[in-house]
């Protein structure tokens, strides 16, 4: 499932692409996606202002004709793209924005995705806390987990606490850390969790640069994929020596989802 890197990098790319185009159609070929067709008249005509992410959605910014701001959410789940095309949708385009110049297909082939217009903009809030903005600090981050004894992987994938990160950024965030992905979050001191939110926005910053990580179907706007995958520590590299401490790395079903880990310095 794409997480924050991916749609980070979708939302910036989209801000390049189509900031100032003209929405002149909107085609829903998707049942699911069947309630869209109630905004067909207000999207015409609308102009595309701004894109940026919301936790793990992107966020369209619309002007639209009457007046009024609404926002296109997208929310990518486990297969979905947002591609720019000049004329052809790709395969199993769910939906189909045409616009001034070319169309934004979104595309999902297990059709997860969800894609709502909304017009109050309190419905952009996220859940919890975006691990990039600046009120993410050590201190508030020690302060949310003090009274929280569940394990700290767990903690960081509540998307209540933090909002963004998934499994594969929570395991490598956790390694940087030097941090057991068994630890109560509530014992975890304020020095570690200064540790732990350096890395977290290393990692998070330098996979935002390489476009995220590509396993099986994330592809940016430009239908190429995220290379961050060669700088992976832990994840998916079960039985392999740590490259920090030579131990090795294991992988143990953590609250239902596969937790990568090197016992010998995280433990």
């Amino acid at each position: 499932m794409p997480e924050l890197p991916e749609v980070e990098t979708v939302a910036r790319q989209l801000k390049e692409q189509v900031l100032g185009r003209e929405v002149r159609g909107l085609q829903v070929l998707d049942e699911r996606l069947s309630h869209l067709r109630q905004s067909h008249s207000l999207l015409l005509g609308a102009r595309i202002q701004d894109s940026r992410r919301v936790g793990k959605q992107v966020a369209l910014s619309l002007a639209c004709r009457d007046g009024r701001q609404r926002w296109l959410l997208v929310h990518l789940r486990m297969t979905g793209r947002l591609l720019l095309v000049e004329e052809a949708s790709p395969a199993r385009t769910r939906c189909r924005l045409e616009l001034d110049e070319g169309a934004l297909c979104f595309a999902d082939s297990r059709r997860f995705g969800t894609m709502v217009v909304v017009e109050e903009e309190a419905a952009l809030e996220p859940p919890g806390l975006d691990p990039l903005d600046q009120g993410c600090t050590p201190n508030r981050l020690k302060e949310m987990a003090a009274s929280c004894a569940a394990p700290l992987k767990s903690w960081l994938l509540d998307q209540h606490r933090i909002t963004g990160l998934g499994n594969i950024y929570a395991c490598e965030i956790l390694h940087a850390a030097a941090l057991s992905p068994h630890r109560p979050a509530s014992s975890v001191t304020l020095e570690e969790w200064r540790r732990l939110h350096r890395h977290m926005r290393r990692i998070l910053v330098k996979a935002i640069e390489l476009c995220g990580t590509t396993f099986s179907d994330f592809q940016d706007s430009r239908g190429v994929e995220g290379s961050f995958g060669a700088l992976l520590e832990v994840y998916r590299r079960q039985a392999l020596p740590c490259n920090r401490c030579g131990g090795t790395v294991v992988r143990e079903t953590q609250a239902q989802r596969g937790t990568y880990w090197c016992p010998g310095c995280q433990g």
